[in-house]
């Protein structure tokens, strides 16, 4: 049975200013490697999944689709042929329902659709592979399949699945979906040992998402439909698209159906979402610092420093600090959080 890649390739880059930011939102950039985050995440879904390049499919904002047809051809000057492009962001459901009804038409009902987040980060593809063939089993049954990350902290900024006896490699029910806890709550869920994060990555065969569509978020699929059969092929109609419900497809889907289970598995995984886990998933030095581009550090611990602008950064007694280096804007911040930063972002925003 052929897996299908859905890459959703949202996001409006903030977490990581200045060198995300909305006209290139971090999937676009090289964090990791010497290729973008949206490359990492076509390549890594083409070998596990076993398709090509000329496969995957793309769901992106209008504005940024020039963006995504030029990161996908530098892979491979074939690719590109299915680039879904939303004329306004309607969160997840709407995305998603837009690619199930383009994969029913062009690769049928029966074929898997693979939802990924375009910009996570997976140290262990072997585990993914594993992973991915036991959603696979329970695709065929008619189930939703998501994938549950065995929790290694008291993680507040992720939602949780909570499944009785998660056994690694192996599509159990669900017995909850939690959203996002404080610190004494996740501590419990940690201690506990049946609550996974939600890693955002789903798999189900077209015609069981789209019933699953039909029965539980009509509102959102109807509107879809609407304009998807206004507008062009890969073009939705934009007015009518606009009206479109935003809604998480978690929220819209997930949680309300009872054919839902989840593969336990842990596969070194990040959501790459703050400059603390760029650090925690990149080379370090001997003094535990991550360091890129034109920069010297002296008596320094456990910093990362990334100097893009072409002229030296230096630090000197510091600690566990972020600095980002950039032509137009230089940031300063703690490792250990990323809230400062995301109300700094906003105040910005306001401010113009």
């Amino acid at each position: 049975m052929k897996i299908i890649p859905v890459i959703l390739c949202g996001g409006s880059g903030t977490r990581l200013w200045p060198e995300s930011q909305e006209t290139l939102p971090k999937q676009f950039l090289n964090l990791i490697n010497d290729q973008s985050l949206l490359q990492n995440t076509i390549s890594r879904a083409t070998r596990v999944a076993h398709v090509t390049t000329r496969d995957v499919v793309c769901v992106c904002l209008d504005d940024l689709a020039d963006l995504v047809l030029q990161n996908i051809r530098q892979l491979d000057p074939d690719a590109g042929l299915h680039i879904l492009r939303e004329p306004s962001a309607r969160n997840t459901a709407a995305a998603v329902a837009l690619a199930a009804l383009y994969c029913s038409r062009e690769f049928g009902e029966e074929c898997l659709i693979w939802v990924l987040p375009s910009d996570h980060y997976i140290g262990k593809e072997y585990v993914l592979e594993d992973a991915l063939q036991a959603a696979a089993q329970s695709a065929l049954q008619g189930k939703l399949v998501t994938f549950g990350i065995t929790p290694t902290r008291p993680e507040t900024g992720y939602g949780y699945i909570k499944c009785n006896q998660p056994v690694a490699g192996e599509a159990l029910p669900v017995e909850q979906f939690v959203e996002k806890p404080d610190v004494a709550t996740a501590i419990s869920f940690l201690n506990d040992g049946q609550y996974l994060w939600n890693s955002g990555m789903f798999l189900f065969q077209t015609s069981t998402v789209l019933n699953a569509f039909t029965n539980l978020a009509g509102e959102v699929f109807d509107q879809v439909k609407q304009a998807v059969g206004a507008g062009e092929n890969k073009v939705p109609d934009a007015a009518l698209y606009n009206q479109v419900p935003k809604s998480p497809f978690d929220k819209s889907i997930m949680e309300k159906s009872a054919d839902v289970t989840v593969v336990p598995c842990d596969m070194a995984w990040s959501d790459v979402g703050t400059w603390g886990s760029i650090w925690d998933i990149s080379q370090k030095t001997a003094d535990q610092n991550v360091v890129q581009g034109h920069a010297i550090l002296e008596d320094s611990h456990g910093c990362l420093v990334r100097a893009n602008s072409g002229r030296l950064v230096a630090c000197a007694g510091l600690e566990d600090i972020v600095v980002i280096d950039t032509p137009d804007a230089v940031l300063v911040t703690r490792r250990a959080t990323s809230d400062p930063l995301k109300k700094l972002v906003e105040r910005m925003k306001t401010s113009k």
